[in-house]
């Protein structure tokens, strides 16, 4: 049986609305583990993080998610980092999925980790 993770924008906090793909870092297609970073986000200012962290009130943080799934990642067309033509996204909208042929679960979301990221300039 295949077991299919669904990914979407998730939710970094309960507030938290929307974000841009800044960065795809697996291309569609690759197998991926657990732990392994996939992409970075550039999160709405209404991400509740730690008054430290914002650098203003509008600070829209920069997250880098990493995949706590295994199998074959694919993403949808249309997901493009934002240098790239990539739109702001709404928490819940469909990336693309996860396909794990040695798992019997049903399909469900994906289950991820997220932490506070700053992107290189130079990059």
């Amino acid at each position: 049986m295949i077991a299919r993770k669904i990914i979407t924008l998730p939710s970094l906090s309960p507030t938290h609305t929307s974000a841009r793909i800044v960065r795809l870092l697996v291309p569609s297609g690759t197998a991926v583990s657990e732990y392994q970073p996939v992409m970075t986000l550039r999160c709405s200012p209404d991400l509740i993080a730690d008054p430290a962290d914002r650098r203003t009130p509008g600070h829209q943080p920069t997250m880098l998610l990493e995949c706590m799934e295994e199998g074959r990642l694919r993403w949808n067309d249309g997901v493009a980092p934002c240098e790239a033509g990539g739109k702001w996204l709404k928490v819940g909208d469909v990336l693309g999925e996860i396909v794990d042929e040695d798992d019997c679960d049903a399909d469900e979301e994906w289950k991820w980790q997220a932490y506070l990221h700053e992107e290189d300039e130079g990059k």
